[in-house]
C-alpha cells in the first residue's frame, strides 16, 4: 500500500538528477519503464512519482533517495575541471557513467576529509611542494624537482625491474603518500574514447581518477600527466598524445604536461645512458618496435611514450614518429590485450576502483574504532562482512 503513496518532491530535483546521470528524456523514460508524457508530467510538477518509482528513479540516476527531499538541486557539483580523452575522440555529453565516477570521486574525497576531521587531523598538503613552475628555470628542472619530491614520499624502492605494475603501483603509492587520492573508473563502463583521466584541483585532497580499461603503462602515464596539471592548478579537456606546442593555449599545456610526465618518469639523463639506446645510436639504424618495447620497459613506459620521448630529445625525428605512431600504437595495444590479467576478483577490483591508499585509510580508522563497521562499509560502498576482504585486497593488515 505504501508503495503507491506519491512522493511529494521537487519537480526541480527530478530534472537535475536526469540532466546530471546524461540521460535525455526518452532513454531516461524507457530505463523508468514509464511513459515519456509521465517523466515530463514528473518534472513539470503535473503529477508525481510513488515512493516505489522514486526508488526506481534513484538506481537509474545513480543518487541516493535522499537528494530527492533536499530543498533544492545542489550547485556547483558537476563542473569538471580537466580530464583526458584518447587523442581524435570528441567532445560531447558526458555518459551516464562518467557522471557516476565523477560524483563518486567528489563523495570519496568528501570521505576523506571527514575521517580526518573525526581525528582532528588536517589534511596532507605536501603534495604541493616549494616552488612553481618558473621558480625551477625550466620545465626540465621543474620535472626534476617534482621527481625528487615524489621519491622522497615513499619508502618504497624502485630499481631494475620491468614489472609494469611495480613502476604503476610505485608512482601511484608515491602520490598516495603526499595526499593525493588516486583512484580508477568502475568496471570498464566509462570508455577510453570518453576519457582516459581526469582530475580534480583542491587546496587539500585532490584527486586523480584513472580509466580502469587502460593498460597499466597508459595509466601510468596518465598519471603524470593529470599530477602535472594538479600543480600547474590547470584546467580544460586534455587531449593525450600533442607531440609539440603549438599556438592553441589548450594544446600547447596538454604538450607541457606531457613533457613534464615524460621527463618524470624518463628522465633525459636515464635514456641517454640506456644501453639499448646507446646501441641504436650507434648503429645508425631505425627503431622497430620490439627495440622500443624493451627500451621502455625499464622505466614502465609504453613503447609509443618512448618513442615520443626520442623526439623531443632530439634523438628520432618527428617525421618517423608521424609515420610509424599508429603502427606501434597497434603492436602495442595487441600486445597489452595478449598479456592482460583477464581473471575476475571483485575484491581486488573494488579496491583498485576506490583506490589502495583510500580503503586502507578507512580499514585503519574502521580497526581502531574511529568509526563504526556500517560507516565503514559505506565509505567501502560494499557490506560489513566485505570490509576486511576489500582491506586485504588493499594491503592493509591490522596493527
Amino acid at each position: 500500500m505504501a508503495a503507491s503513496i506519491p512522493a511529494l518532491v521537487d519537480p526541480a530535483l527530478l530534472r537535475w538528477a536526469r540532466e546530471t546521470a546524461g540521460l535525455a528524456v526518452p532513454a531516461a523514460s524507457r530505463r523508468l519503464g514509464i511513459e515519456e508524457d509521465e517523466l515530463f508530467a514528473w518534472e513539470g510538477g503535473e503529477a508525481h512519482a510513488t515512493i516505489d518509482q522514486l526508488r526506481t528513479a534513484a538506481k537509474v540516476y545513480k543518487r541516493t533517495l535522499a537528494v530527492f527531499f533536499l530543498d533544492s538541486p545542489p550547485g556547483g557539483f558537476d563542473t569538471l575541471r580537466d580530464f583526458r580523452r584518447v587523442a581524435g575522440s570528441p567532445a560531447g555529453a558526458w555518459s551516464p557513467e562518467l557522471h557516476a565516477d565523477y560524483r563518486r570521486a567528489h563523495v570519496q574525497r568528501d570521505n576523506v576529509l571527514e575521517l580526518l576531521e573525526m581525528e582532528d587531523r588536517q589534511p596532507e598538503l605536501s603534495w604541493r611542494f616549494q616552488g612553481t613552475a618558473s621558480d625551477h628555470g625550466d620545465d626540465a628542472a621543474f620535472a626534476a624537482a617534482i621527481r625528487a619530491h615524489l621519491v622522497a614520499a615513499t619508502a618504497a624502492k624502485l630499481r631494475g625491474t620491468e614489472d609494469r605494475y611495480a613502476h604503476f603501483n610505485y608512482w601511484v603509492g608515491a602520490l598516495e603518500s603526499l595526499g593525493v587520492l588516486v583512484l580508477h573508473s568502475r568496471g570498464g563502463g566509462v570508455s577510453q574514447e570518453e576519457m582516459r583521466a581526469l582530475s580534480l584541483y583542491f587546496d587539500e585532497v585532490p584527486v586523480v581518477m584513472l580509466n580502469g580499461a587502460d593498460a597499466v603503462r597508459g595509466r601510468l602515464f596518465s598519471l603524470l600527466h593529470e599530477y602535472a596539471h594538479l600543480l600547474l592548478h590547470s584546467e580544460g579537456v586534455c587531449d593525450l598524445v600533442t607531440a609539440r606546442r603549438t599556438l592553441n593555449p589548450d594544446v600547447a599545456l596538454e604538450a607541457r604536461c606531457n613533457e613534464i610526465a615524460a621527463e618524470v618518469l624518463m628522465p633525459a639523463s636515464a635514456v641517454l645512458r640506456s644501453d639499448v639506446v646507446r646501441e641504436r645510436q650507434s648503429s645508425g639504424g631505425d627503431w622497430d618496435y620490439d627495440s622500443l618495447a624493451e627500451a621502455a620497459a625499464p622505466f614502465g613506459t609504453s613503447a609509443e611514450s618512448f618513442l615520443l620521448r626520442l623526439v623531443t630529445l632530439g634523438l628520432v625525428g618527428q617525421g618517423f614518429y608521424d609515420a610509424k605512431r599508429a603502427e606501434f600504437r597497434l603492436a602495442y595495444e595487441t600486445h597489452e590485450r595478449s598479456v592482460h590479467d583477464h581473471g575476475g576478483d571483485w575484491y581486488r577490483s573494488a579496491a583498485r576502483d576506490l583506490g589502495k591508499g583510500y580503503v586502507r585509510l578507512v580499514a585503519d580508522a574502521y580497526a581502531r574504532r574511529v568509526i563504526d563497521s556500517l560507516t565503514a562499509a559505506t565509505y567501502l560502498d560494499g557490506k560489513v562482512g566485505q570490509i576486511e576482504r576489500i582491506a586485504a585486497a588493499a594491503g592493509f593488515t591490522a596493527g
